[in-house]
């Protein structure tokens, strides 16, 4: 039986902020990190997160891919080094473990892993992620329709670079900034669709939108939900019903409509009050 690896996303305090070097390993990545504090880099490495997988290999490339087509996002052609916020990354790497049958996610602070609470991760829990469910299938489905369907509305595809879908509840959309992303949701137990802003690991940047909290609503014509997501990260949302069992064609077209529209809104309502 192949041996599991890891893919890890590495910080380093002698970075830019939104500088992160992605990249694998066959053993523990402490080791490794350990070893790349003897490179030319002045300062130790920071681990942000890991996934052990035995696909390790395919998931590096396929992790490095995804980000390169998001923009030109890697610092030196054929290097580990990449200009996207951790964050960021870490949210790709999570779609990368929906495709797979032996994921195992920890992120960490402080070098180590990090122990949640409320249905999170905890240090010594196994992330086990699987996509053969009925109900992961229908999320596929749903978002890859949502993809193909924005080719008819421009506004939508020039403001976004859109990713390929995998079998989730969830779509993120990077708008240029690693203060937060929008994070679109669909649930089938619900019978809901969300729309709104995740801030990870910037409470500072969340208390400033929070501010603006009445202008926001009137701006989406929607009561703001506000969420605490773990200890650091939060969200802002706004949501819809929404049944995603009834396949019909005008049902699904309408809620991506909605989701496009609320998508622009966020990424406007951050331009005009993040500032």
């Amino acid at each position: 039986m192949k041996e599991a690896g890891y893919v890890y996303i590495l910080t380093n305090p002698s970075f830019k902020e939104d500088w992160v070097k992605i990249g694998k390993s066959s053993r523990p990545v402490d080791i490794r990190s350990k070893e790349l504090d003897n490179t030319a880099v002045p300062l130790p490495f920071e681990i942000y997160a890991t996934l052990k997988t035995t696909k390790y290999n395919q998931v590096e490339r396929q992790l490095h891919r995804m980000i390169d087509r998001l923009t030109n996002l890697r610092i030196r052609q054929n290097r580990e080094f990449f200009n996207v916020a951790p964050d960021q990354a870490l949210e790709l790497l999570k779609d990368c473990a929906m495709t797979l049958d032996d994921a195992e996610i920890e992120e960490y602070e402080n070098n180590l892993p990090i122990d949640f609470v409320a249905n999170k991760i905890k240090s010594s829990e196994k992330v086990n992620v699987t996509a053969n469910s009925d109900t992961t299938q229908l999320y596929l489905k749903f978002w890859d329709e949502f993809v193909r369907n924005s080719a008819l509305y421009t506004d939508f595809v020039k403001a976004f670079n859109l990713r390929k879908p995998f079998p989730q509840h969830w779509y993120d959309l990077a708008i240029g900034t690693s203060a937060c992303h929008i994070c679109l949701s669909v649930s089938r137990q619900k019978r809901r669709l969300t729309a709104g802003l995740y801030v990870s690991n910037n409470i500072q940047f969340y208390n400033h939108l929070i501010e603006y909290k009445t202008n926001i609503e009137q701006d989406l014509g929607r009561e703001l939900e506000l969420r605490e997501e773990g200890k650091k990260d939060r969200r802002l949302l706004i949501t819809r019903a929404f049944d995603i069992d009834n396949s019909d064609k005008e049902n699904w077209v309408t809620a991506f409509e909605w989701l496009y529209d609320q998508s622009i809104k966020l990424r406007e309502i951050v331009n005009k009050y993040g500032k």
